[in-house]
Order: C-alpha cells, then sequence, then structure tokens
C-alpha cells in the first residue's frame, strides 16, 4: 500500500552538541535548540544521545516527590518467531529476575519497595515498555538496578517454568473476556503471512510446549531474541525527578552506555494484514456476554509521518459525533444502536494502519446491519462531496491548542510511560518530543481527502458479534481464546456503489459551530497573593436542603473549572427496583444529553450524570468559562426529563445486558463487589438486581423521578477559575432548577457498614461463568475505625510493606496465580479494611491457607524490620502525601472526598503526617496483634470470600463443617492433580496418624503407597460433579509426589496445624447455626445466607463531624426535626431535635440499629410522599 505522503524522517543530527557530564566527565550529546513546550509546564528538560545512540529526555521537576523512569524498546510481540508466540511477552517477564550486578531474584522489587516504588511492564505489538516510580532519594539506586536488565540479564534457568505459568495464569484469566477475543480474532482472521495475526500473549503450550516440540531450548530462544532485539538505538529513556538536570544526565550517561549497540535492530515488518484476500469478508462471532457489536475495519498506510496535520482527528469527530445529523443521530432514532465510535491506528503501527468504526448496536440494529452500513458510507459521501471544511478543523486546533499551553501535570510514571512510548515516530523532529501529539500543525484539505478516499466500500471488512446468530452457523473455532465464528464474503452491494436510503441521506450534514469553544482563557487571581494555597474552600451557604462550597484557584492560575454536585435522597436506593430505576435514569438523561451537547465533550467540556452511593452525581469539569452553562442545562435536563418510550426500552434492555455481562467479570471484581454486598446496607447482588429488573417499568420510572427531588439534599463545590460571586450565582442557579424541599438529615445519609460481631467468616460465591478457569480469595481483616486518625496512618505503612512481601511469597515464589496483592478498602463509617487478594487456579481452601501462613510468617518479618527500612517506609507515605497537587481537578478530588464524607477534614493530610512523624516500629507490631493476628487480637474480625471455578473440586458444607481447613486444603491439591482414588476421610485419617516428627519426603511416599492415580476427564467444561462419576481407577503403584509440590506443601500444613479452637471462636456470643450456618473444627463459621447473617448485625453511624459551619449567607433552617429514638424493645419512638444538631447527632439516632432498616422507614412514612408506598416496595 502507498505511504501517506513521502515525508522524510526528521533531522537528529543538527544542534546535537558534545557534551560532558559534571561529576565523571562521561562524553554524550545533548539538543541545544528549543524544545516546545506547555506555558503553563514549569519543569525543565534536556534532550540526550548517548554514545551507543540510546536517546534520553531527562526531566526535572522541583515539586516531585516521586521519581519515575520508562525504558521503551521499539520491538514487541510484531517481532515473535512463528513458532514460538509469545516470547516477546515472556521476555518481558523474564528480564526482572536478576543480573550480573544484582545477581538476587526479587533484589530489584525489594528496593524499590524499600523506599515506597513499584513498577511493570508491558508488551505490545511493537514495543516493550518497562518503568518504575520511586521516592526521589532512591532514584539513583534504582536506576542502577533497572539499567542492568538492558545490560547483563541472566535468565535464570530456575526462573523459566515457574513465569511460563505466570504468562499461561494472565492468558488464562482473559480467556472469558470479549475485548481480549475480538482483538484475538481481528488478528486471526488477518492475512496470516503477517505478524498482527499472531498470538501475542502466549501460554504454556506455545512457548514451552512448541519449544519441547521442535527439539528447542525455550531458554536458549529467549536468550537469542534478546541479543537479536534489544540494541539500544532502538530503546527510548525518559527519566523524571527533582534532581538537577546536569544529575539526571549524569546517571542517565553512566548506568546505561553500557547497553550495547547493535546498530537498528527493529524488525522490518512487510506487506499489510489487510490484504485483497481478506478485504470484503464479513465475520459473525459469538460474544461471551450478551451483547451486539458491528465493527468496521479499513485498510490504511502508516500515518507517522502525518503526525502533525492529524488528518484523522478531523475525520474521527466527524464520523463519531452525535449531534443531530450525525450517523449516531440516525441510528439512535431508528432504535438501531446505542454508541459509536471511530479511530484510526496509523500512528501507532508502523509502516501499515488500520482504521476501525465501532457500533454498539441493539437487537434491531443487528437485523440491520446493512442498512447502519450504508448509513456509515453515506455519511462518509456527505463528507467527501462537502469538501474538508477549515473552519471546522480550526475549531480542533483550537481546542488542542488551549489544552496545550494550559496543560495539567501528569503523575511522573504516566509522563516518563508516555513520553517514551511515544519517542519512536522517526518523522518527530526534536523541539516536538513534548508536543507532537497534542497539536495540530496546520489544515491540509488534501490529506483530509485522501484519507476518506480510503474508507470507501472496497477497502473494509466487517465483524458482527452476538451470542448467538440467525443468519448464520459458527462452526470455525479460534484457537487459543475458542471463539466460534462464520468467514463469507460480503455481498457485492456491500463492496461496492453502497446505497443510502435517500431520506436518511437528507438528514445527515455536517455539525453546526462549536458554542463550547474555549475563547475566554482569562485567569482570574485572588485579590490578594497568597504564599500558602488555602487548604479549606469557603461555605457558601448550609441549610436543611443544599450546602454550597467554593474553592477559588490560588496556585494553578489556568482557565480550568471544576462543579460537582451530589443529589443523596433516600429513595435512590431504598429498593432493588430504585436502585436499577436510579442507574437507567442516569443512563438515560447522559444519552440525550451527549447527543445535545457533543460539543462541549469535543471542546473538553466534560460532563458526567452517574448513579452514586444513595444519590445522583453531576459533575462538570474543564474550561471555566462554559462551565455554568453546562451545568444548568444538565440540571435542568436532568429535573424536567420526560421518559421516551422506545429509548426506554432499548435501555432497560442494555441495562439487562450489562448486568449479565457482570456474570462474566473475573472472579476478583466478582468478590469485591460482593464484598459490598455483605458490607453495606442498603446493598443489592447480582440476583437480586437481575429479579427486580422485571418490576422496572416506564411508569415507575416516571413516578420515580418525581420522587428523587421531592425530598433530596445537595450538597455542591465549584472549583477552580472563579470568583466568589460566580459560584453563588452557579448555586442560585442549582437552588432555583432543582426546587428543594427540607428533608431530615437521618433520611439522606442512608448508606451504612455493618460492624461485624468479632470473629472469622466465610462466604463461598458461586460463579456463574462456567468456562472461567480462575477461582478467586479476598481475606479481609476488619481493623480500627475509619475515624481513628493514628490506626489509619498505621494501616496504610502497614499496607505498603504487606503488599510487597504477599507478591513475592504468593505469587513470584508459589505462583498462586497472576492478581496477588494486598489493599485497603474505605468507606464513611465503621472499620478499614486489610485485604489479601489472589487470583489464580489454585483451589479457594489451600490459597487461603497459604495466606494464613504468610500472615503468620509476616509478623516475624516485621520484628525484624531494621529502622532504615521502616522509617523509608513512613518518609515515602510523608513524601507522598506531601505531593503538591497536579491541577484544578486533583484539588477538587481531595476537597470532594472529605465534604462527601460528611467529615470535612480539610486538615487530614497535615494531621496524617503528624501521626506517621510519631510513627513508631513498635506501633505496627501492636497494631498487627490488635487487629491481623488471630492468636493475639482480641477483637479479631475477618471475612474471607472465596469464588470457586466449576473445573476444580469443591467441599460441601457438611464437609467444611467435619474436616479441618488442612485437610480440605490437602484433598483438593490431591484432586487438582488428578489423584482421585482417596477419599476426604482417608485423607483425614492418613494426617492423622501421621508422624509429624517425619520429614516431608518419608510422609509424601507413605502417602503415594495408597494411592491409586486417576487421570482428569479430557472434557474440560465437566463440573465437580461429573468428575466424581467419570473417573476411572488406573493402578499406578510407584507414584511420585515432589517434595516441591502444592501436595508436599499442603501435607506439610495438614500435618504440622495444631488442632486447638483459637481463642476468637470461644469469644463470640451469637450461635449461628440458628441461621443454618456451619462452623469448621477451627471455630470459622460459614455463611450460607449472607441477607440472613447482615440481618443479625449492628449498623455503623457516621463519625460526629469536628467542623464548624459558618456560611457566607445566613439562611433560616427548619425549626424542628423529628428523628427516631429507640427505646430498650428497639421499637422506633418519635423524639424531637433541632436540625442544627443534625450534622453531629443524626447517626447516633439508628446508627446502632441492628437491621431494622425497615422498622423505622415504616415508622417514618410520614416523612414520605403517597406515591412512595408503592414505588419503594
Amino acid at each position: 500500500m502507498e505511504s501517506f505522503n513521502n515525508c522524510k524522517p526528521a533531522d537528529w543530527e543538527t544542534n546535537f552538541e558534545s557534551k560532558l557530564t559534571v561529576e565523571s566527565s562521561l562524553p554524550y550529546k545533548e539538543y541545544t535548540g528549543p524544545i516546545e513546550k506547555s506555558g503553563n509546564d514549569q519543569r525543565q528538560y534536556r534532550l540526550i544521545r548517548l554514545p551507543n545512540n540510546l536517546t534520553a529526555l531527562c526531566v526535572q521537576d522541583v515539586d516531585a516527590k516521586e521519581a519515575a523512569t520508562s525504558l521503551s524498546v521499539n520491538v514487541g510481540s510484531g517481532a515473535n518467531p512463528v513458532e514460538l508466540q509469545g516470547l516477546a511477552h515472556f521476555l518481558e517477564h523474564m528480564l526482572f529476575l536478576g543480573t550480573e550486578k544484582y545477581p538476587k531474584e526479587g533484589e530489584y522489587d525489594a528496593y524499590l519497595s524499600k523506599n515506597s516504588g513499584k513498577c511493570n511492564a508491558y508488551t505490545s505489538f511493537i514495543e516493550t515498555n518497562y518503568y518504575f516510580a520511586v521516592e526521589n532519594g532512591a532514584l539513583e539506586g534504582a536506576l542502577d538496578r533497572f539499567a542492568q536488565f538492558f545490560i547483563s540479564p541472566l535468565f535464570n534457568a530456575d526462573c523459566v517454568d515457574r513465569e511460563l505459568k505466570a504468562v499461561d495464569s494472565e492468558y488464562k484469566g482473559n480467556l472469558q473476556s470479549d475485548a481480549r477475543r475480538i482483538y484475538q480474532l481481528v488478528a486471526r482472521t488477518a492475512n496470516s503471512a503477517h505478524p498482527f495475526s499472531q498470538f501475542p500473549t502466549g501460554n504454556i503450550g506455545t512457548l514451552k510446549g512448541a519449544a519441547e516440540e521442535l527439539g528447542l531450548d525455550l531458554r536458549e530462544e529467549l536468550i537469542k531474541f534478546y541479543h537479536k532485539y534489544y540494541s539500544a538505538d532502538i530503546m527510548r529513556l525518559v527519566v523524571v525527578g527533582n534532581h538537577s538536570l546536569d544529575v539526571l544526565s549524569e546517571w542517565a550517561t553512566s548506568k546505561f552506555s553500557d547497553i550495547k549497540s547493535k546498530g537498528n535492530t527493529r524488525p522490518v515488518i512487510d506487506g499489510h494484514p489487510l490484504d485483497k484476500a481478506v478485504l470484503g469478508k464479513m465475520v459473525h462471532y459469538k460474544t461471551v456476554c450478551k451483547k451486539y457489536e458491528l465493527k468496521l475495519q479499513f485498510a490504511l498506510p502508516g500515518l507517522r509521518s502525518v503526525y502533525g496535520e492529524k488528518p484523522f482527528d478531523y475525520i474521527n469527530t466527524l464520523l463519531s459525533h452525535r449531534e443531530p445529523g450525525s450517523i449516531y443521530s440516525v441510528l439512535r432514532n431508528n432504535g438501531w444502536a446505542t454508541a459509536i465510535s471511530a479511530h484510526s491506528s496509523g500512528m501507532y503501527y508502523d509502516g501499515f494502519g488500520t482504521y476501525t468504526i465501532d457500533i454498539t448496536a441493539t437487537p434491531e440494529g443487528l437485523e440491520n446491519y446493512e442498512a447502519i452500513v450504508s448509513i456509515i458510507f453515506g455519511y462518509i459521501n456527505m463528507l467527501v462531496e462537502s469538501g474538508p471544511q477549515e473552519w471546522y478543523y480550526q475549531e480542533l486546533a483550537l481546542v488542542s491548542k488551549a489544552e496545550f499551553d494550559f496543560k495539567d501535570k501528569e503523575d511522573a510514571e504516566t509522563y516518563a510511560r508516555t513520553l517514551s512510548s511515544g519517542g519512536h515516530n522517526q518523522y518527530v523532529s526534536p523541539h516536538q518530543v513534548l508536543s507532537h501529539s497534542a497539536l495540530h500543525t496546520g489544515f491540509k484539505a488534501d490529506l483530509i481527502a485522501k484519507g476518506l478516499r480510503y474508507l470507501n466500500p472496497g477497502n473494509y471488512r466487517l465483524f458482527i458479534g452476538a451470542q448467538e446468530h440467525k443468519a448464520v452457523e459458527c462452526k470455525l473455532e479460534e484457537k487459543y481464546y475458542n471463539i466460534l465464528h462464520h468467514v463469507a464474503d460480503m455481498p457485492s452491494h456491500m463492496t461496492s456503489d453502497v446505497k443510502c436510503n435517500r431520506n436518511i441521506a437528507k438528514t445527515l450534514h455536517l455539525p453546526g459551530r462549536n458554542k463550547f469553544l474555549p475563547e475566554n482563557l482569562s485567569v482570574t487571581k485572588p485579590a490578594t497573593p497568597v504564599d500558602t494555597p488555602a487548604l479549606e474552600p469557603v461555605l457558601l451557604r448550609k441549610n436543611d436542603k443544599f450546602e454550597a462550597w467554593f474553592k477559588q484557584d490560588d496556585q494553578f492560575f489556568t482557565p480550568h473549572g471544576h462543579i460537582g454536585l451530589t443529589i443523596s435522597s433516600e429513595y435512590v436506593d431504598n429498593s432493588p427496583v430504585n436502585h436499577l430505576l436510579s442507574t437507567l435514569l442516569c443512563n438515560l438523561v447522559l444519552v440525550e444529553l451527549q447527543e445535545q451537547l457533543f460539543s462541549a465533550l469535543k471542546a473538553n467540556n466534560n460532563f458526567s450524570i452517574a448513579h452514586g452511593k444513595g444519590s445522583i452525581d453531576v459533575d462538570v469539569h474543564g474550561f471555566s468559562s462554559g462551565l455554568p452553562l453546562l451545568l444548568k442545562t444538565l440540571l435542568q435536563k436532568l429535573k424536567t426529563f420526560e421518559v421516551n418510550a422506545q429509548q426506554f426500552s432499548i435501555y432497560l434492555a442494555k441495562l439487562e445486558r450489562t448486568l449479565q455481562s457482570k456474570r462474566h467479570d473475573n472472579p476478583r471484581q466478582c468478590l469485591y463487589k460482593q464484598l459490598d454486598a455483605v458490607n453495606m446496607v442498603p446493598a443489592f447482588d447480582q440476583d437480586m438486581l437481575e429479579e427486580a429488573l422485571k418490576n422496572v417499568t416506564l411508569d415507575g420510572l416516571k413516578a420515580h423521578i418525581g420522587l428523587l427531588f421531592s425530598k433530596a439534599y445537595v450538597k455542591m463545590l465549584v472549583s477552580g477559575n472563579y470568583t466568589q460571586e460566580v459560584a453563588l450565582n452557579a448555586s442560585n442557579q442549582v437552588l432555583d432548577i432543582l426546587q428543594l424541599q427540607p428533608v431530615p438529615r437521618f433520611l439522606v445519609n442512608t448508606h451504612r457498614t455493618l460492624d461485624i460481631e468479632s470473629g472469622y467468616y466465610i462466604q463461598n460465591v458461586p460463579i456463574s461463568d462456567q468456562k472461567c478457569l480462575n477461582s478467586a480469595v479476598i481475606c479481609v481483616f476488619y481493623c480500627g475505625s475509619v475515624d481513628d486518625t493514628q490506626d489509619a496512618v498505621t494501616l496504610r505503612v502497614l499496607k505498603h510493606l504487606v503488599h510487597s512481601a504477599c507478591f513475592a511469597q504468593l505469587r513470584t515464589s508459589e505462583q498462586l496465580g497472576y492478581g496477588v496483592g494486598a489493599r485497603l478498602d474505605y468507606n464513611k463509617s465503621g472499620r478499614e479494611m486489610l485485604m489479601v487478594v489472589l487470583e489464580g487456579e489454585s483451589n479457594p481452601v489451600y490459597t487461603t491457607q497459604r495466606i494464613n501462613e504468610f500472615i503468620r510468617q509476616y509478623r516475624l518479618k516485621l520484628q525484624e524490620l531494621t529502622a532504615e527500612e521502616f522509617e523509608s517506609s513512613v518518609q515515602s507515605l510523608i513524601s507522598l502525601k506531601q505531593e503538591k497537587l497536579k491541577s484544578i481537578d486533583d484539588e477538587f478530588s481531595r476537597l470532594w472526598t472529605h465534604i462527601e464524607s460528611d467529615k470535612y477534614k480539610f486538615d487530614a493530610l497535615d494531621k496524617d503526617v503528624e501521626h506517621l512523624k510519631r510513627l513508631s516500629k513498635d506501633d505496627l507490631l501492636v497494631f498487627w496483634d490488635k487487629y491481623v493476628n488471630e492468636d493475639t487480637a482480641k477483637g479479631y474480625t475477618r471475612l474471607d470470600l472465596q469464588m470457586w471455578s466449576t473445573k476444580i473440586w469443591q467441599p460441601t458444607a457438611e464437609e467444611f463443617e467435619m474436616y479441618p481447613s488442612t485437610v480440605l486444603a490437602l484433598y483438593g491439591s490431591l484432586r487438582s492433580e488428578g489423584h482421585t482414588g482417596l477419599s476426604i476421610a482417608d485423607a483425614q485419617s492418613f494426617v492423622s496418624s501421621a508422624d509429624a516428627s517425619s520429614n516431608i519426603e518419608s510422609l509424601l511416599a507413605e502417602l503415594s503407597k495408597l494411592y491409586v492415580t486417576k487421570q482428569a476427564p479430557s472434557v474440560s467444561n465437566e463440573t465437580a460433579e461429573a468428575l466424581d462419576t467419570t473417573d476411572v481407577d488406573v493402578e499406578t503403584p510407584g507414584i511420585v509426589f515432589e517434595s516441591s509440590s502444592k501436595i508436599a506443601t499442603a501435607l506439610q500444613m495438614a500435618i504440622s496445624s495444631v488442632d486447638e479452637t483459637p481463642e476468637f471462636a470461644t469469644l463470640r456470643k451469637t450461635n449461628f447455626a440458628n441461621i443454618d450456618m456451619k462452623q469448621s473444627p477451627e471455630g470459622i463459621w460459614l455463611i450460607n445466607d449472607y441477607t440472613q447473617f447482615k440481618s443479625t448485625q449492628a449498623l455503623n453511624g457516621l463519625q460526629i463531624p469536628s467542623y464548624k459551619f459558618v456560611p457566607v449567607i445566613a439562611e433560616p433552617v427548619l425549626t424542628e426535626v423529628s428523628q427516631p429514638s429507640v427505646t430498650t424493645d428497639n421499637t422506633p419512638q418519635p423524639s424531637t431535635c433541632k436540625s442544627a444538631d443534625a450534622p453531629r447527632s443524626f447517626n447516633n439516632a439508628y446508627g446502632m440499629l441492628a437491621g431494622r432498616l425497615g422498622l423505622w422507614r415504616q415508622a417514618w412514612k410520614k416523612h414520605n410522599q403517597p406515591a412512595a408506598t408503592s414505588s419503594s416496595k
């Protein structure tokens, strides 16, 4: 295919002058010409080229508390050998595991972890990008370790099989992802001679299996690949830190100059993935989730040479436009589509490109796919006939220029990664290394016209996706993701002279001029300059229905603003039906607004209307001048929204599909949602919502809209380039539109967390995706109150330490799964939660036991923590908390967190730092023993959520009650490896009679004598029950269990476990057996019905705010507000309090009503509108 234009590569020789580093006098070349950067960018830059021809960009950011580095190698999966697919990705994994200078495995990770750092990497078709972030003081040491990966990696043979499992686990974790599946199908149906058609991720079969079949040593092939392609000439390095440019240049030169220069080793890829044999094809494919998709894919040449003119930016925005006259508007009005997007990839790939138009269709739209295709080509024909419009291009250029001139600062890691990845375009000149992706350099009508000519009916192929297809039978199966599909030639009327319906064609036209363009870019500064930015916003007004806050920008001075509202109402979430109605309302309003206000989005004035927790959340941000008008438009639409019957049906069906698709989320995501369902009131699980969907009606939605605003409490924050007068006017506008009525505050803050009784609980969450290979576990340790600052900062230090150790042990060393780590969860009220999360193919009982062992052993590591390691962790957290905000949006987010939480702790970061400075290592141990250590924690509270793949054996509730968890883990490990000859009782008997003093080899030998091995059935989708009925005994005396296997580990745990009831189990007050919960021999309760369990638990209230509310505008408040009090028999009784006290005392009124939400709601029906009874059932 011809090139898009005949530009020559940029000049990277002129203005590069020879220099020596200041400290070591090492040679390098420095670009001395100007570098185009944003006027709002205070960072300093130095572009250098090392003697080995590696290009590096040093970035000094004096305000940064965190440093970052990224190195991008211009080789990726496109260079994979055909016989070893996934090799580039496997190399990405293996590179981190030791070097000649730092041979100890994990040394790099340990160094980063000790200094609040993190690292990662990714492999794409054309590049492999390695990056890290670390505390500034540790940057030099991190760079030294990082550079060695590209100088002298060891590729330890001992790590090969282990990292293969990690790659394989990553692959298997995505088997049910529709996004990954369609990407692979697009690749596999492309030109088979082109590397684009390969399988980029790789798995054990394409790597180890293929190598063994060919008689190859996989490690040797990996080393060959590394030596062939990893050359300094095709590497781009970016280093960001608060050190001087001289120091950064010194480090870059001294540490990376030893990478070998092998010339330009970038793989040369000939041909195009979309050749003549591929174009004109129609591919029907089956999706995992219930969805309807159309994808038109066109062949393009490479577009890197037109990075400045950006002709496809012009085309993209017009084809994805949503206002009247657009493709989307016609499709939506016909009930055929709910979304459209268009994008080119020619700037990404080198030498070829593709252009894709994606349609999220309705069932009716999929049936009319030919009509949709004709409308798309009808619109393209209209663009061709109208000719490129310079005024429209200049609008795009104006917005991109304004965004670049007032660009917000990104975090260091993202910035380094973006710059290194974008450094491979040979057409970009040195002075444009920062600006090339952002700015439009000039209108070129011929380039736009040429781009449109590629979008013709003879130059595309069509993908049609759905769970089921009526017209064709999908018999072909893609090799790696098992995607069923059907390939056929498109009919001639779809590949030449496509005709669009005349009546429809008449409605297609260009959009009008954009009224939201950022024409006023003036900046309003405070009347009195400030040395230190204010921590608190100004409280403009506060009464019994509304509070408004304002924070004028006093540090960024850009023409940006951010306005947010949360409209809280008891009717938002007080039943599953109302929860769905609130979601549906937000979706319908947003879709209509996106059509009406697409020009605002195009001008980077962004808006959203979203369903929050008990609230409808409205948000606008972007250039400040247009936001008040945008907010007014949103609120008017929301308050007066009239539901269209056709759109209601379409989006109700889409909501149903969205709910069903969540059943195919990965197990970790499913467990996170279930954790909310267990912990929160109100909260509704998947089954509840799907059942409630049957009762969602058009009339119900209309009634719901009226109820939402009948009694609502609104919080508002205006932040950015505004005066107080503008903010007050905006708050008046909100009141005028919403016409709020006073509401008792305790009826608004309806979301609460459970105050779970001390003990250890497990819930087995059913898995919905029967084809999912992975299982998952979340172990939740309930810690101190969310309002206890000392406990909170202690937990954050611990989480940081635990996460890296957990990853190193459970993921890297034991290879239990791909998604491994520690995380925190935070709610408005109740207790903070430390979580250990693991997803993989191991059975959850075994996984949990390994987590338990890690927790037990980690206390010893805490004791051995050196003073230096402790201080480093604390200081790193202090540095992150003291990091300067980067933008008005950042400041808004911080302030809004304090307002939305009802805590108003605007000085929280300073308080955190004060507590961190007083923190000692002993505090960590005290905290650990108080909350995490089951042997010492008096109020030990833990909840494990487990999700089991249907491919593995799962114990019944009766077996859970009868056998220790360690025995279940052993039996599950045996079953996972095909050893099914013994029963659980046999395993228990063996463990009970085993001599604990024997070594593990002897114990394994004794176990093997008892065994009859059975091979797992070849049919991969049989259930666990089917496994029991289809097994066939095969006598195999002399089974050898490896001492390094999971079976050996499980056996060791079972033999060494102490047969004692832990103290936490003896302190429990409640006998949960009365609600059909089973208790294990260790005293763990198995939650059978979590809704019944929730009904037995108390609720947490909110902390009394310490903030003194003094609004600028004094307004009368409701004189008296009746609130329920509680008698000794838990019967709600009337009481009276002043509403001025409500923010401090409303939580006391009902925060501890254990599971009795229904009682106080019934007692307070007098506060509801008459229609509320039927609507909220």
